[in-house]
């Protein structure tokens, strides 16, 4: 049996920056990969078989990482029969990368399992013509991402901050949160390259600062509950952020904060309206991931 650990992703800094002629938009962002994860298991058996602890999510022709096996076949020479079991960590539709970090732990696994040889860069390549952010989820850690976010260039990793996730139980669909941009006129500016600046320097003060997400302004006028959850992240003193296309909001934590303490505030807060609260912590590429506990 082979396991990968397939983290999930927050964007500290995101800014659309253009529709392209085939429908796509280019972005640039820096992504980085947190402790919440999922966890994917594969085994040689005699007929292909995907399964998943949230029986919410279907485990058919759609599910990125049933996309990934069947963008390896054509590399198998050997028996195609894998099972794949996906432990569910992450929530769904949360833009936080889950479909496309299983996607990317099984390309990985499926390389080890059937013994491919595939390089990083063909996995990646591969992953590009599955879903834009599943090369970063291949190689994880901290990089500055272009076009739709499959070009990619490392930067520094930074410390282990932990990080506050707070995910509300409403819809958010990329497509058109994307459509809003084509029919918005002016937009604020986010300042990508001071943000990569900041990780270079692990200037958390700074970072915080340039922090921002295109996204932010086109979504959340149409989804409130979002500002509920950045409004009970502000209350705690912290600056919050929506990842990706939301809903969910993130925020790091201070040295000088109780992270811990935070947590079970914000989840207090939050109990009783069905939005979910995530303590985790800024980590390096799909290792093992530190979690940050704080005596929780």
């Amino acid at each position: 049996m082979i396991e990968e650990i397939g983290c999930g992703k927050i964007n500290l800094a995101l800014a659309i920056t253009g529709r392209r002629d085939d429908g796509y938009h280019d972005i640039d962002t820096i992504f980085q990969s947190i402790g919440l994860h999922d966890v994917i298991r594969l085994e040689e058996a005699d007929e292909f078989l995907l399964t998943c602890s949230n029986p919410a999510l279907a485990c058919d022709e759609t599910n990125l990482a049933y996309k990934a096996y069947a963008a390896l076949l054509p590399y198998r020479r050997g028996p195609k029969g894998v099972r794949i079991h996906i432990e569910k960590n992450i929530p769904v539709a949360a833009g936080l990368a889950g479909g496309s970090t299983d996607c990317a732990a099984v390309l990985r696994g499926l390389n080890r399992l059937w013994r491919l040889g595939l390089t990083t860069e063909e996995l990646c390549r591969i992953g590009a013509s599955i879903g834009a952010d599943v090369p970063f989820c291949v190689c994880g850690g901290t990089m500055r991402g272009r076009g739709i976010g499959e070009v990619l260039t490392p930067l520094p990793p930074l410390p282990p901050r932990p990080v506050l996730i707070v995910h509300p139980p409403v819809p958010v669909y990329t497509g058109k949160a994307y459509s809003l941009f084509d029919t918005t006129p002016r937009l604020q500016s986010i300042a990508v390259d001071e943000a990569a600046k900041a990780v270079e320097a692990a200037d958390f003060e700074g970072l915080e600062v340039h922090m921002g997400n295109t996204f932010e302004e086109l979504v959340i006028p149409d989804v409130p509950m979002i500002e509920t959850c950045r409004a009970m992240l502000r209350r705690q003193g912290l600056r919050p952020l929506m990842a990706g296309s939301g809903p969910t909001v993130f925020a790091l934590v201070p040295p000088s904060a109780s992270a811990g303490d935070i947590y079970r505030a914000v989840a207090a807060e939050a109990k009783d309206r069905g939005i979910d609260v995530y303590i985790s912590s800024l980590v390096e590429g799909n290792g093992e991931p530190y979690e940050e506990t704080d005596g929780i």
